[in-house]
């Protein structure tokens, strides 16, 4: 079994050769998965019952990263 050190240079390793999980993520799409996060632990997701839950959520937060990326943008 690997001791701790030797598992933070496999992950340090790891990290440098591929860039890590969300290389080709986005500041937008950061913004978005904090917001998706947001509205999924709040009651948001009950006002949309008929509609697809998760296209109603995907739509919202990308539409909440635009709005804080235009406001950075100031």
């Amino acid at each position: 079994m690997k001791d701790n050190v030797e598992l933070a240079k496999d992950y340090t390793d790891w990290m440098v050769k591929t860039g890590g999980y969300a290389k080709d993520m986005t500041m937008r799409d950061e913004f978005a998965a904090l917001a998706m996060q947001g509205l999924f632990a709040s009651d948001a997701k009950h006002h949309h019952e008929d509609a697809d839950i998760f296209d109603v959520v995907a739509e919202a937060a990308y539409k909440i990263a635009d709005a804080m990326l235009k406001e950075r943008a100031k």
